[in-house]
């Protein structure tokens, strides 16, 4: 008997000219389009969201705190410190319920942030919380309730994250920021999506700057990012991501059986 394979049935991404910009405007003319396409399970990317350059710049800031902060240690709960900023790599050798393979950097308390990386941070992350709200007429903040920080970078090698979804409620949109060069910094391992039009694979059309909005009750995960290459994990290649979430929905995150 023949197995259907979901990728047999491609769709394409949405994709629209850039947003969120100002985070002091209450709203733009595009919000409610991005809205209406996102309810009904469509994958619509924000082109050009954000400066090229200005995401390399925090990308390296990001790097540099890394390098500065001791690693967050295995076998130790984050969920014991839930304020804490804190970066660790999950190589694959310890059993999770959302198998993966990547840097992962978690910022609890965005105020604690020192120097450029808080700045940068700040900036960023404020305009996709705001605009987060708009569209998903939501009132998120920043704090232990609230949403938190995660700046993923998946290692050229092998780094991937299992196919996975999130409850609706409350979150009710998700926001991927991408931070690295299509064909540059990493040429296969796209963000894909199952969703009522068909499989769609972002790898080609979510390049530096952009960011995607989906419903956050698809199921979604990371292909392999060049797998025929050694994994470095002191490099800055590979495919950086920048999300929002709340603790609560992620808690309750499932692997696509």
């Amino acid at each position: 008997m023949a197995v259907n394979n979901p990728e047999d049935h491609k769709a394409s991404p949405v994709l629209i000219a850039g947003a969120i910009r100002d985070e002091s405007i209450e709203s733009e003319p595009g919000d409610s389009k991005t809205a209406a396409l996102v309810s009904t399970g469509k994958i619509v990317i924000l082109k050009n969201v954000f400066d090229r350059a200005a995401m390399t710049d925090f990308r390296r800031a990001v790097t540099g705190w890394c390098k500065s902060t001791p690693p967050y240690p295995h076998g130790v709960a984050p969920s014991t410190t839930p304020t804490r900023n804190y970066h660790r790599v999950d190589d694959g050798r310890i059993a999770s319920s959302l198998p993966h393979v990547f840097h992962q950097v978690c910022f609890n308390n965005l105020e604690a942030l020192d120097g450029e990386v808080g700045q940068q941070a700040r900036s960023i992350v404020g305009m996709m919380r705001n605009f987060q709200n708009r569209v998903a007429g939501t009132k998120f903040d920043f704090s232990p309730t609230g949403l938190r920080v995660k700046v993923l970078r998946y290692p050229n090698g092998g780094g991937y994250l299992a196919e996975h979804m999130h409850p609706l409620e409350p979150q009710r949109i998700g926001l991927i920021l991408s931070l690295s060069r299509v064909g540059h910094d990493f040429v296969s391992g796209g963000t894909t999506f199952q969703t009522p039009f068909g499989f769609v694979d972002t790898n080609e059309d979510h390049d530096i700057g952009d960011v995607i909005v989906f419903r956050y009750d698809l199921a979604h995960g990371v292909k392999a990012v060049d797998p025929e290459k050694e994994i470095d994990w002191k490099s800055e290649s590979g495919k950086w991501t920048v999300l929002l979430e709340l603790r609560e929905t992620h808690g309750q995150s499932s692997a696509k059986m």
